[in-house]
């Protein structure tokens, strides 16, 4: 039994009832991981902390391990003694690491419930040891690694002592995952019975955290099995085979872990017959490898090759010299027939194609015998925003290195309006901007021209000069004024100024202050405008349409005309020729709702937009966006804006029965939180309708009857995908039972928006 007299004791008072005195042994912890990006190992240390069961935010004790440096394997080996009430008491273990010149890192925390069955401390009973997966304290920390403690109950009492020993048998109870280690030394051997000796060319070596393996000189392999007389027990880890290793020469950094479990690769080296493949290996009609190779696949049936001789693999085939193209290349490429003549098609080692024409010696990622960019359609904004920038037609030689724009601050609109209109040859806006600020000294390295951009699209988008006015839903996104004619009698040459604004600011890259309705971004990409587009911007208007869908509209007396008030007349226009005496009725309604649409959207202010077009086509084609989707354009426009999340989660409204407190909300919040920049404003688009959040934040959001927060309401069942009410700034969020499959779903909600009735 050991002796306590001299060791410290942590915990409860010696004066209170039913307590024991428990011996933990802090032994080591495993790959830990720290927020150091660069990698360097660290200085960790654990605090053992005695907390009450009923209340775990109260601490009665807590003692520290030393300090390992430089390490993430650290071993300890470290005893403490503490005092508890197994009915009261349980351990908290925290380890961090120590930071001379900062607050110490945390780096992973476990709990021990001391209601589990341990052992007594007895000469012959080994000690209770278990390995324990570090926990997060929130869901935004980066936690890994496990951590192995053992305990121990140590009783002074003789009487204690023999209740004990009835109520434990002498065979330890092994119920809670423990296993059996003997506590004076994590070092020792578990056994205390006499191993035999290990056979010829064996050794028998210590890692790093103390743990037993054995070498095999002679295959030249280890494992964690001790060998016996007659066997050798199969490795645990072999040396690096191909299913270890990263794809070196996949330089577009293609991770894909290969699987050849039934490949002769993976045998031991013992096996050196089955090692080298035969000739007869392939079965593509290309004939037989080289001697020393062998092909074989990855996950996604991509052929790869193995060089034997040299130990490395390859994308390369060796009899022809080629990259093997991906499935989804090949399945792409097939169907559109042979290449015209002189063409060559090639792939890259990261699996994209591209085309060769030896007749003009030139290279393109467009296939020939198919119209349009061969890029395949994707939702990453970002890739299509790389792709863009580089196919940005440059300057042409003569018009100089740089364009000087003198402009007005006070007066900032029409003094870059005369700037920019007056210019005749508008390739110079596709070189160097260089703008000078009347009476006002600095060089334009870039900033200048920034905030340019920025207080002028301020002003041309400003409702008060009569161009654009706010939505009906809103009073922070924009459309075009039908009625700009009555307020500028130049409108049409200040709504070319503006395209070609627009198009300079994202040929530049800077970014405009302005955010309009979705269809005047799908009036800028030529695309159709329907019904689902009207909610957002007018709520009325699109219930009394909906009606007329779901509903025989002959009863309501309605004719194909719509009524307006222009200023403070009310006018009548005729949707169709001779539209006053045509009655709506159930088999015209549908082109009844798209006239009305058209009208509403679209040829009201065809002028304005025809305008802004060709403003925009001075300088851009209007062909090069139509990569992206709308709900891209207006970040190509805007940009992507910082999202704050805590301003999000406090400003949020719960319906159906959600609560802050439900699993399901807080596994949506988790979600969010690992979200980027670019999903989380797709996310705010698909709900709210617009990237744009008020000055004020989350608290201030519109809906289509004055403010609304942003809200989830639980709705349908499990198999259901979420779905967005823009006008009410709502989410309805089905119960999903864990946080992947929510986190899938919304992402497949906001990325399928358009093709499924998620936004109404």
């Amino acid at each position: 039994m050991s002796d306590t007299s001299r060791e410290k004791i942590y915990g409860a008072e010696s004066s209170e009832r039913n307590t024991r005195l428990l011996r933990i042994k802090v032994l080591r912890a495993i790959d830990l991981q720290r927020r150091d990006f660069l990698g360097g190992s660290g200085d960790p240390y654990v605090k053992i902390l005695l907390q009450t069961r009923e209340n775990r935010n109260q601490t009665v004790d807590i003692a520290r391990t030393r300090t390992v440096p430089k390490t993430l394997n650290p071993l300890w080996n470290q005893d403490f003694i503490f005092r508890v009430d197994p009915s009261k008491h349980r351990l908290a273990f925290e380890i961090y690491d120590q930071n001379k010149l900062t607050k110490d890192e945390f780096l992973g925390m476990f709990f021990v419930e001391l209601s589990i069955n341990i052992p007594t401390e007895s000469p012959e009973q080994p000690m209770l040891t278990r390995d324990y997966s570090l926990l997060k304290r929130s869901v935004l920390q980066r936690v890994r690694g496990s951590a192995t403690v053992g305990l121990c109950y140590i009783n002074a009492d003789p009487t204690l002592t023999r209740i004990s020993s009835i109520e434990s048998p002498t065979t330890p109870q092994n119920d809670s995952g423990f296993e059996l280690v003997n506590h004076r030394d994590a070092n020792e051997p578990v056994a205390s019975i006499a191993e035999p000796p290990l056979p010829p060319g064996w050794e028998e070596r210590k890692d790093a955290s103390g743990r037993t393996y054995y070498v095999d000189h002679t295959t030249r392999t280890t494992t964690w099995n001790r060998p016996n007389g007659q066997t050798v027990a199969t490795p645990q880890r072999p040396q690096p085979q191909v299913s270890d290793r990263h794809q070196i020469d996949d330089m577009g950094g293609n991770n894909n872990r290969t699987s050849i479990t039934a490949s002769p690769a993976v045998a031991p080296r013992s096996s050196t017959t089955a090692a080298t493949p035969t000739a007869n290996d392939t079965t593509d009609g290309l004939g037989p490898l080289p001697p020393g190779w062998q092909m074989s696949r990855t996950d996604n049936e991509r052929t790869f090759f193995i060089d034997h001789i040299n130990k490395r693999t390859t994308w390369v085939d060796p009899r022809t010299g080629k990259p093997s193209p991906s499935p989804a290349t090949a399945r792409e490429i097939n169907p559109n027939g042979p290449l015209p003549a002189q063409w060559e098609v090639r792939t890259l080692p990261d699996g994209r194609v591209y085309y060769i024409d030896h007749l003009n010696k030139t290279t393109t990622w467009t296939d020939p015998r198919v119209a349009g960019p061969a890029v395949p359609y994707s939702r990453d904004y970002q890739a299509k925003y790389h792709i863009f920038r580089h196919s940005l037609p440059r300057a042409k030689p003569h018009v100089g290195p740089q364009i000087e724009l003198h402009v007005n601050r006070k007066d900032i609109m029409e003094t870059s309006f005369r700037a920019v209109m007056s210019l005749k040859d508008v390739e110079v806006f596709k070189t160097r901007l260089w703008v000078v600020f009347d009476g006002e000294r600095g060089l334009d390295y870039g900033g200048l021209s920034r905030e340019w951009f920025l207080i002028l699209s301020r002003e041309m988008f400003n409702p008060y000069y009569g161009l654009f006015e706010y939505s009906a839903i809103d009073n922070y996104t924009l459309q075009v004024n039908p009625l700009s004619g009555i307020f500028n009698e130049e409108h049409i040459k200040y709504f070319r100024f503006i395209g070609r604004i627009i198009a300079m600011a994202i040929y530049h890259g800077k970014l405009l202050e302005a955010f309009f309705i979705r269809p005047f971004y799908k009036m800028l990409l030529s695309k159709t405008i329907t019904l689902a587009d009207m909610e957002s911007v007018d709520r009325e208007y699109y219930q009394s349409l909906k009606y007329i869908v779901d509903n025989d509209p002959t009863d309501l007396d309605l004719y194909f005309v719509v009524s307006e008030e222009v200023l403070g007349e009310l006018r009548e226009h005729e949707l169709k020729a001779g539209g006053q005496h045509i009655l709506v009725t159930q088999e015209n309604k549908q082109e009844y709702i798209d006239l009305v649409i058209n009208y509403r959207f679209v040829q009201r202010i065809t002028t304005q937009m025809n305008a802004l077009k060709q403003g925009f086509q001075d300088i851009l084609p209007l062909e090069m966006i139509k990569i992206f989707d709308e709900k891209e354009v207006e970040l190509l426009i805007s940009g992507l804006g910082e999202i704050n999340v805590n301003d999000w989660r406090m400003h949020t409204a719960y319906k159906g029965g959600y609560t802050p407190d439900n699993p399901v909300i807080q596994h949506f919040w988790k979600a969010i939180a690992s979200f980027n920049t670019e999903e989380r404003t797709r996310l705010l688009q698909f709900v709210t309708g617009t990237s744009r959040l008020p000055m004020n934040g989350f608290r201030e959001l519109w809906g289509s009857s004055g403010p609304q927060l942003f809200t989830i309401e639980k709705w349908g069942d499990r198999t259901k995908l979420p779905r967005a009410h823009t006008c009410f700034n709502r989410i309805d969020l089905p119960p999903y039972e864990s946080y992947s499959d929510l986190r899938q779903k919304l992402i497949q909600a906001m990325e399928m928006s358009e093709a499924f009735e998620g936004v109404d």
